[in-house]
């Protein structure tokens, strides 16, 4: 059973999409779904680790593109710039923290496994295996490292202008992931 999640995100639907070429943003992509799926954009380029392999550095073109056509329910959450490193540093380190996993595979890796090695990195955020994307939002949020967020394709959120974040266990998770996993094969 999933209780209710006390685990918020205030949005805005109103952007320049040029604006996601520039700076961090994690890519909440499937919000809704459990679990949904996490990426990084650095500088409008887009990578994340997926039961596939390792998707680098997609254009920001394309993944709108694929959000708008395919309806994909999606945040786009502004990270503080980094006073210190540079957008290709992050994209960077961000290639090597996904390179450490082969794959999203149940009880090895997540698609938040890399994001948060390099929220580790670049945000001082502690990396905890087990941690879930709606208590590392809230750790974000706490240490007001979150600029904005911006929503896509959310219509039961739309009008109180707040996404709820699912919750879930470790073992959904993985159940999900071994699912998914099976499916491809």
């Amino acid at each position: 059973m999933i209780a209710a999640s006390p685990y918020t995100l205030p949005f805005t639907t109103l952007f320049d999409e040029h604006e996601l070429g520039k700076n961090s943003w994690m890519m909440i992509l499937h919000a809704s779904r459990i679990p949904p799926h996490v990426g990084l954009m650095i500088g409008g380029a887009y990578s994340s680790l997926t039961i596939k392999g390792h998707e680098l550095n997609l254009s920001a073109d394309v993944l709108l593109q694929t959000i708008a056509r395919k309806k994909i329910e999606a945040l786009a959450v502004k990270l503080v710039k980094q006073p210190v490193f540079s957008n290709d540093y992050q994209r960077e380190v961000l290639e090597l923290c996904i390179r450490q996993f082969p794959k999203v595979e149940a009880n090895k890796a997540s698609c938040l496994s890399p994001v948060k090695l390099f929220l580790q990195e670049f945000y001082a955020i502690p990396y905890q295996p087990d941690e879930m994307l709606f208590e590392i939002a809230e750790k974000l949020n706490q240490n007001q490292y979150i600029e904005k967020v911006l929503a896509f394709n959310l219509k039961d959120s739309a009008s109180s202008g707040e996404f709820v974040l699912p919750m879930y266990s470790k073992e959904r998770l993985h159940d999900v992931i071994a699912a998914e996993t099976a499916q491809l094969l």
